[in-house]
């Protein structure tokens, strides 16, 4: 297996790989390159599985409620001709590629169930129907034919996995899900537990690295909280810094339209405890709530090595895709 988390940048590109070996484990690597050429590469490999979490901004998302009273009890045939419905009325209008589906927020004469196929009465559901975007979608054909009828190929939004974990396991249904990487800041507002706005902000983690060496303080940035407590100087310089990333971080969400809600953030730089201080405080005073740090969960495996902050959306997606696989569309 190949899994390959991508953290797009035009101008620099960059791609986690997880690569799983028999005898071998989990090996883990970083490659900077294009897609296109990731895609190349992976073509080398047919009797692997190829698995690519993608920036969500490539994909669309489309919700629909079912409500239905329903007197003979519900097959799969039922399940995805009302599926297909849907997806020939959605083509019609959209010109991206209709990549796959889930069906959650089950209810069978009121009561909460897990699957949908063998149930009847009234029933309520919803579907979510995931389209990836017809550029990521040439570049994949480009390499491998029609890339729908590789059973080996499963492309995913990167966060997709994540937004499921806040929602099943967290109970959180409405939030901003805040990726800050190296070049850019990616934005999810989610809310009903639907992904409803995609962004991204151009101030990464390059951005503040910078700032600090404006500042003359770039040792400081990787000194821990005691050490820089212990010079005042230098303290007031690294606070001030991350005053004013905070403020023009918070102040492109409010301009976007994407504060007032918690925010869960996914970065290597929540181990930096005066940026999470400073950051909280910032976020608080201007949209009255607050900011949570995403850690990797204690119940999720990590395969015999402690990860990198980077690689939670990857960890959720190889904790539960089993899970997936086997419940499928609801069944």
């Amino acid at each position: 297996m190949y899994l390959r988390q991508e953290s797009y940048d035009a101008k620099y590109p960059k791609v986690r790989v997880i690569k799983e070996q028999k005898n071998f484990g989990l090996q883990q690597y970083v490659l900077y390159d294009p897609l296109e050429t990731i895609i190349e590469q992976s073509s080398q490999y047919p009797k692997y599985q190829q698995i690519f979490l993608l920036e969500d901004q490539r994909f669309q998302f489309f919700y629909f409620e079912i409500t239905k009273d329903v007197e003979v009890t519900i097959t799969y045939q039922d399940v995805q001709k009302l599926i297909a419905q849907k997806i020939a009325q959605i083509n019609q209008t959209s010109k991206e590629a209709f990549l796959f589906s889930v069906i959650d927020e089950v209810k069978v004469n009121g009561k909460p169930q897990k699957f949908l196929v063998g149930k009847k009465g009234e029933i309520s559901c919803r579907v979510t129907l995931v389209y990836l975007n017809r550029t990521t979608l040439l570049s994949f054909n480009d390499v491998y034919g029609d890339v729908f009828n590789q059973k080996q190929i499963t492309i995913l939004p990167k966060h997709f996995y994540t937004v499921e974990y806040l929602k099943k396991h967290l109970k959180i249904s409405s939030c901003l899900l805040l990726s800050i990487e190296e070049m850019l800041t990616e934005v999810i507002q989610i809310e009903d537990g639907k992904y409803h706005k995609i962004e991204s902000i151009n101030l990464g983690i390059n951005t503040l690295m910078q700032m600090y060496k404006d500042n003359g303080i770039t040792k400081y940035r990787y000194k821990d909280a005691e050490e820089i407590e212990e010079n005042p100087y230098a303290k007031g310089l690294v606070v001030k810094t991350l005053q004013f990333y905070a403020k023009l971080l918070c102040k492109r969400l409010e301009e976007m339209g994407m504060g007032g809600t918690t925010v869960f953030l996914i970065s290597p730089i929540i181990q930096n405890i005066h940026f999470m201080e400073i950051f909280n405080e910032t976020y608080t005073q201007r949209f009255t709530s607050y900011i949570v740090p995403l850690h990797i969960p204690d119940n999720i495996e990590t395969y015999g090595k402690q990860r990198e902050l980077d690689d939670i959306d990857a960890l959720i997606y190889l904790n539960t895709f089993q899970l997936v696989k086997k419940e499928g569309l609801g069944l």
